[in-house]
């Protein structure tokens, strides 16, 4: 008897155990499903390396409001104060996936950087990028600047709006003092006196006009005819094997589009509270860029479609052109290099995953 009720027991624990591996199983199958690339069956990578970029307030939405969340695997976020670095970790390989400026995709795609421009997220306007100038010391317009130290990270939007800003302004660079500076530094700088101006982004932007006066900034520019976009990119390695990843992302950039437009207060206090500044100088980040829907990724006025590229490409030979002609690269490659480097299709999955 007592033997009888020992293999019930057991054969109890066996059923149980049965269907609690299959429950497993079932969930496991499914696991292993998600962890292949549904388009081309390649295994997933045990993660995806997201580059954000400090004071991008696309880069606070989508952390704040944890828009990664749509993606299937682990996500992990790396912060870069500027785009070069950004450039940086695409070659070496730790990045996968990012959203940052125009100037230094320009400078990468120029470089043979392996990357394809996926996303728009924004044209720059307003402050999000600006030209502020000591109190003091009489300086009210760009042509003012002559002869005086400006501070910018070289190779960035801040850097190529600057020499724009200059070139409108009547100068050009060898009529000032450039000093190559990281937004920590150039607050650094000047606070000591160091630099008489500086062009860049919050947060550093909001600690210098608190003794300091903005004489133009990317939206002046812009009415100029200055464009410059915040593009997302894809590694090219990793959007062939994971093309599925890369439009997930991308829908988290949908998402922080839609959030812009339908609560505006809310993306405001996602940058304000991401950026550690007040709503109030949150504000014009969301307010003043120029921000782009999934559909109107598709259009010639951004990324075009698989079949007929927009005018992202032009954009960008422009941006490259102007560094060739300042003498930052040596030569500057044709249209078509650049409309290689876009690829609508990550967009057109992201919405038809909708």
């Amino acid at each position: 008897m007592k033997l009888v009720k020992k293999l019930l027991v057991v054969s109890m624990l066996f059923i149980l155990g049965s269907q609690l591996i299959g429950c497993g199983a079932t969930g496991n199958e499914d696991s292993s499903d998600a962890k292949k690339d549904p388009i081309t069956g390649e295994t997933y990578p045990s993660q995806i390396n997201i580059g954000i970029i400090e004071g991008g307030p696309e880069s606070a939405i989508l952390i704040q409001e944890n828009y990664f969340s749509g993606i299937d695997i682990k996500v992990n976020t790396v912060t870069y104060s500027v785009g070069t670095d950004v450039n940086n970790a695409v070659v070496s390989g730790d990045v996968d996936v990012a959203s940052f400026g125009s100037s230094p995709i320009a400078l990468g795609i120029a470089n043979g950087i392996d990357y394809k421009a996926v996303f728009v997220p924004y044209v720059q306007g307003g402050n999000i990028e600006a030209l502020a100038v000591k109190n003091g010391q009489g300086i009210s317009t760009v042509a003012d600047l002559k002869g005086k130290t400006i501070a910018t990270p070289f190779g960035t939007t801040a850097h190529y709006a600057l020499l724009n800003a200059l070139r409108l302004g009547g100068l050009n660079a060898e009529d000032v003092t450039l000093l190559d500076m990281g937004g920590q530094d150039i607050v650094a700088a000047w606070t000591r006196g160091d630099i008489d101006a500086t062009y860049i982004w919050s947060p550093a932007l909001d600690e210098c006009v608190k003794d300091g006066t903005i004489i133009t900034n990317d939206g002046e520019l812009a009415k100029q005819g200055v464009l410059i976009p915040e593009i997302g990119v894809a590694r090219n390695e990793f959007a062939e094997k994971y093309p599925t990843l890369v439009s997930q992302y991308v829908k988290a950039l949908i998402d922080t589009y839609n959030l812009t437009q339908e609560n505006p207060d809310q993306a405001t206090q996602a940058v304000a509270d991401w950026e550690g500044i007040t709503k109030e100088n949150a504000k014009g980040q969301v307010d003043d860029n120029i921000w782009v829907s999934g559909e109107n990724q598709l259009t010639g006025d951004y990324l075009g479609t698989t079949e007929k590229k927009g005018k992202l490409a032009e954009t960008l030979k422009t941006i490259a052109d102007f560094h060739q002609a300042q003498g930052n690269i040596s030569k500057a490659p044709d249209l078509k290099a650049f409309e290689d480097a876009i690829d609508p299709s990550f967009v057109e999955l992201a919405l038809k995953a909708k």
